[in-house]
């Protein structure tokens, strides 16, 4: 398959592109928070714009995390759901059992959390986004300990909340691939 080579004027938008991506003003947050992991800063960057504008989450905030150098984002896929926790990383981050455990221990629970009555009893959990290099995103839920299934009619009762949250958006473009 041959390919036609970009015209110069396609290379300059694209350039524009990411130049205006250095130029964001959460962008600019991350940058400086000091971290000296630019990378991370990067994907981080990604993930949000991924959340916010592909996935129209209504909440996410920048928040950094000093003790292990990361930026983590708190968001809610929709107003009535609990507020997650991602923390963005590229694909060439080494994970193990310890760093993973640095992620549960470090990285604060959502303010919502906090008000809690009970905080003791939260099973923590946070997402990993992990992100490749052409900016593909793998979303890997991790929880402290075990966590028990949801019972079926609580189970039953979300499945009737997205639809309906579904039937108020209105059908999805598709896109053409």
């Amino acid at each position: 398959v041959r390919r036609k080579m970009a015209a110069p004027e396609e290379i300059e938008v694209r350039v524009d592109a990411l130049t205006s991506f250095k130029e964001h003003p959460k962008y600019k947050e991350m940058v400086a928070y000091g971290f000296d992991n630019k990378e991370q800063v990067h994907v981080a960057m990604v993930v949000y714009l991924y959340l916010s504008q592909a996935k129209k989450w209504c909440e996410i905030d920048i928040q950094p995390c000093p003790a292990l150098q990361l930026v983590t984002l708190y968001g809610r896929p929709t107003e009535g759901d609990d507020l997650q926790v991602m923390v963005p990383l590229g694909k060439q981050t080494d994970l193990s059992v310890q760093r993973l455990r640095e992620f549960l221990t470090h990285v604060p629970l959502p303010q919502d959390d906090l008000e809690m009555e009970e905080p003791e009893l939260i099973t923590k959990r946070l997402t990993l986004a992990i992100c490749d290099t052409d900016s593909t995103i793998v979303f890997y839920r991790i929880t402290d300990g075990f966590v028990p299934p949801d019972p079926p009619e609580v189970v039953a009762e979300k499945k009737a909340k997205k639809r309906q949250w579904k039937k108020r958006k209105g059908p999805r473009t598709q896109q053409s691939q």
